[in-house]
């Protein structure tokens, strides 16, 4: 009797959370200074110092754990459905009463423990970039901003003997610097403080590849993953924009956006290149699809050295298509949408309005 209670409790968190978010979505202020700022915020931190004493990611080990037991409960209960055909009903119910207390305590948790951080105002609404419809010769002038700026930064990267940008150090410098670039945002954008663990590499790096993902913060350990399998041009933007996720910033575009941000002002030449480098490649599939002729235009300003490493990066990436990295793709879309993101993974197109903004405000004179 007293199990029935707790998994009738559980599912009773399923409710309570999904009133929290309609309170949350209708407030989006009290969400952003009552939880993302506050309550969530100290609590991100705690917990990702107390995670960080690990060397390992305790998100990736969880993750093992958690198929292979859902898997074996399956084949359990299919055993004894059939090996107790007379008392079927009590097993099934049984089982669907489990699983409907595990995931309503699951989803409890997510968006208590981060979740809540889908209804936070944007980030760029609370430093002042308007994010409006722009014209065809904004989004050139933004272009031509970041071909300059790449080019520069991309003359001064460190690279190997076949002039591939590379990292000396490896990874764990990157994980080591990361949180300068936030420290210097800081001192701009106030939200972006915070003391938090370190990030973390995953295990499987490699098999991470086939599914198309280079990073993965984790609620339920407060983690910043990064996949350390990919070339070295991609980890330090990689890295800022999950550590961006760990202080509460869940859209897939503002991560971006604040990776974007937080290598510019990183005092690190490595940090600057990747981050220009996102921003370049994503103005770019927006001129694309303006005016296809003036983008190729444009590009002929690029360097060789910015040139190869677009293309090695889509080379690198391009041996990894197949099933696994539609399927990720599909899953990664309906999450979004699960949680607010209309668009799904679309939305991370959007990060190119967040730039045009910003260039407005900030870069612009």
């Amino acid at each position: 009797m007293k199990k029935s209670k707790i998994k009738f409790l559980c599912i009773l968190l399923l409710p309570i959370a999904l009133l929290l978010h309609y309170i949350f979505s209708v407030f989006p202020h009290a969400s952003e200074s009552f939880y993302s700022l506050s309550i969530n915020k100290a609590f991100i931190q705690s917990l990702s110092k107390i995670t960080g004493l690990f060397p390992f990611s305790l998100s990736e080990l969880m993750i093992y754990g958690v198929i292979p037991f859902c898997v074996f409960y399956i084949i359990y209960t299919l055993w004894h459905l059939f090996n107790d055909l007379k008392a079927w009903h009590k097993v099934l119910l049984n089982f669907l009463l489990n699983t409907a207390a595990f995931f309503s305590a699951v989803y409890f948790l997510f968006m208590s423990m981060w979740g809540f951080n889908y209804l936070r105002p944007h980030f760029a609404e609370t430093i002042g970039v308007q994010v409006t419809e722009h014209t065809s010769m904004q989004l050139v002038e933004l272009y031509e901003y970041l071909i300059e700026a790449t080019n520069t930064l991309s003359e001064k990267a460190v690279r190997d003997e076949n002039g591939h940008m590379m990292i000396p150090d490896g990874y764990r410098s990157v994980f080591e610097r990361a949180h300068l670039g936030y420290n210097e945002a800081s001192k701009v954008f106030p939200s972006l403080s915070g003391n938090y663990g370190k990030p973390k590499p995953v295990l499987a790096s490699e098999a991470m590849n086939y599914t198309g993902i280079a990073g993965l913060y984790f609620p339920f350990t407060g983690e910043a993953n990064v996949n350390v399998a990919v070339l070295d041009v991609s980890i330090p933007v990689t890295t800022l924009h999950e550590m961006a996720h760990q202080r509460g910033y869940a859209n897939e575009d503002e991560a971006n956006f604040i990776a974007f941000i937080t290598s510019k002002l990183h005092p690190d030449i490595d940090f600057q290149y990747s981050g220009h480098l996102l921003a370049l490649s994503h103005t770019a599939s927006a001129l694309i699809e303006e005016d296809p002729y003036l983008l190729q235009e444009l590009n002929k300003r690029l360097s060789v050295h910015v040139i190869n490493d677009i293309r090695r990066n889509h080379e690198f990436w391009k041996q990894y298509e197949g099933k696994a990295e539609k399927i990720s793709s599909a899953m990664n879309d309906t999450y979004l949408r699960a949680n607010g993101v209309s668009d799904g993974t679309k939305s991370y197109g959007r990060m190119v309005d967040l730039l045009l903004g910003y260039y407005d405000a900030y870069i612009k004179e």
